[in-house]
């Protein structure tokens, strides 16, 4: 398949770079493109609204390395690097693929996988919060011991999920932890894509795949063994800048202390902040460790460490019945939302449901505290409820409420989200 045909001149009224215009349609009119987020080096995200007018992220598959825009169509920079762009968007097809199949609260939930303008897109959650790089400044709260400690159980719950099916993450940071105005963490920019591109492609090795600070140093060399435990090294050096107030040393450069003899400058937690678990430090510092051997192997492991209770690796039978109820549950939620909708507006509102009396239906309070989102659930009087009661993983929603005090009230804002 050939990327060249078609290809229209650049309207200089309505692209101002690379990006595509607001107003323009994508899907055959499903989605309209509303304004530019963010761009990296493998592809460019919009916000837009679907057919129903409710808010999306579209990504696009943009290795700028390679392309660039002609019109609204996505022209190569030579015919060379046809097979290299084909590569890259059979690869951004396959991750979309993939992440589409994960349905988990604290993942981000992928819509739809299509083909426009000579590239390949995913529509993707609209997430309304902040990330945790902008939480850092703007609420000092997320540093807390009692934060950061539930947010480490929530994540590596999230990532035991993902690495279950078979994936890992490979970007993991704070700008790449979203906490929504309810309180929930979810990951978002997962870069399976661009590191297969790279791997197939020396061409496409031009695509920037590391982040300083976060990466492990087996990210940086083409070909390195990657494992779970390298996502684990980004997710510690994530908690350590929520803790230490500044991001760890560059992977690369303490491996090139570390080749020279000279010591690794990388300054241990454990020890340094007393107000915090020592396990936790510790499991941090492990994690970081430069190589993978060194380090926890994998999310199960560290999430016994600083819990000491395991997390079994479910059965086939249970993750289907699981994915089973998790529909199930799905459409009655959007039967009930179509009922809502097409209630006639003066319509009788129906009886409220009365609370249960104290010490009866705990479990039947719970399931519709699940459905309904409703605040006075068992984890509005007990925060660790969900683990006890949810210590396989399985999708239930999982929110920070060390900081539900003030997301309640927090102005909502909306989120860029990274490529």
């Amino acid at each position: 398949m050939t990327h060249l045909s078609n290809i229209h001149l650049p309207d200089t009224d309505r692209v101002a770079g690379d990006e595509l215009s607001p107003g323009t349609e994508l899907s055959n009119g499903q989605y309209v493109v509303e304004k530019y987020l963010n761009c990296g080096g493998f592809g460019i995200t919009y916000l837009a609204r679907d057919s129903l007018g409710r808010k999306v992220v579209i990504k696009e598959c943009f290795p700028n390395a390679i392309c660039c825009r002609a019109g609204e169509n996505v022209r190569l920079r030579s015919r060379t690097y046809e097979v290299d762009f084909d590569r890259a968007v059979d690869l951004f097809q396959k991750e979309a693929r993939a992440l589409a199949a994960l349905e988990h609260p604290n993942i981000v939930g992928v819509h739809q996988i299509f083909q426009a303008n000579g590239t390949a897109y995913m529509a993707l959650d609209f997430i309304e919060g902040m990330d945790l790089l902008d939480m850092l400044d703007a609420h000092p709260e997320v540093r807390s011991p009692a934060a950061i400690r539930e947010l480490s159980v929530i994540l590596l719950h999230a990532l035991i999920y993902v690495h279950d099916n078979g994936i890992l993450h490979r970007d993991i940071s704070p700008d790449n932890i979203l906490l929504d105005t309810a309180g929930t963490p979810i990951l978002i920019d997962f870069g399976a894509a661009r590191q297969g591109a790279t791997q197939a492609s020396r061409i496409l090795s031009r695509v920037y795949t590391v982040k300083d600070g976060y990466s492990p140093q087996e990210f940086y060399f083409a070909g390195s063994a990657q494992s779970p435990s390298s996502d684990l090294y980004a997710l510690a050096a994530t908690f350590y800048h929520l803790i230490d107030g500044s991001a760890p040393p560059n992977s690369s450069l303490r491996l090139a202390a570390v080749a020279e003899d000279k010591p690794d400058p990388y300054v241990p937690l454990a020890g340094r902040f007393p107000a915090f678990d020592d396990r936790l430090l510790a499991s941090i510092d492990r994690c970081m460790c430069l190589f993978a051997k060194d380090r926890l192997p994998d999310a199960r492991a560290w999430l016994d460490e600083i819990t000491g209770e395991a997390v079994r690796r479910p059965d086939a039978a249970t993750i289907r019945a699981d994915k089973d109820i998790t529909r199930q549950i799905a459409e009655l939620v959007e039967e009930n939302h179509k009922a809502i909708a097409e209630r006639p507006r003066n319509a009788p509102q129906p009886e409220a449901r009365p609370a249960p009396p104290p010490g009866e239906a705990p479990d039947e309070r719970a399931y519709w505290a699940i459905l309904n989102e409703d605040p006075a659930g068992p984890e509005a009087t007990d925060p660790d409820h969900r683990l006890r009661a949810d210590p396989d993983g399985k999708r239930r929603a999982r929110r920070l409420t060390a900081l539900l005090s003030w997301l309640i009230w927090a102005p909502r804002r909306h989120i860029d989200h990274n490529i």
